[in-house]
């Protein structure tokens, strides 16, 4: 258990990224009139189907927001539970403490333009979101559709 938490805690730290990433106090984005319908209905009921032929780019944006706005438990319903490919539970995830989660400013950092990037099929149910932060930085977000045909996040989806 005691290697669980620090793997948790070490991806929660890649998640949030650096501490000396850019400030930025909001967002780049707000999420679509549909995208907040669906985000606060999976919030109200922890209920992934309404993410059913939700598309990547949405999924992705709604990812954001819930670390945005410590949504903790709409962040890891939006976690790949894909067989292979689950890297911690609901309940180890529970017991990440919040200073490791990272704080507003980096996450705005670290996914800053993600609304512009494009999704990219790697293969049946696995593809990346490739964005720019900021000039000549570019990012990857991956992303893996579920048994259910849901888009969710993978686990430390930045690389």
């Amino acid at each position: 258990m005691k290697y669980v938490l620090v793997f948790i805690s070490f991806c929660a730290m890649i998640i949030a990224g650096c501490n000396d990433a850019t400030p930025q106090s909001s967002l780049s984005f707000d999420l679509e009139q549909d995208e907040k319908r669906i985000y606060e209905q999976l919030k109200d009921e922890l209920d992934e189907s309404v993410l059913l032929n939700v598309d990547p780019m949405s999924v992705a944006k709604m990812y954001v927001y819930s670390s945005y706005h410590g949504d903790n438990d709409v962040n890891y319903t939006l976690y790949t539970q894909r067989e292979g490919y689950i890297a911690w539970s609901r309940l180890e995830d529970q017991q990440i403490p919040e200073r490791d989660r990272g704080n507003q400013e980096q996450i705005a950092a670290n996914f800053r333009n993600i609304e512009k990037g494009e999704f990219y099929h790697q293969d049946e149910y696995e593809g990346y979101i490739q964005y720019e932060k900021e000039a000549g930085a570019t990012s990857y977000f991956q992303m893996i559709k579920d048994e259910n045909n849901i888009w969710k996040v993978a686990f430390m989806p930045l690389q």
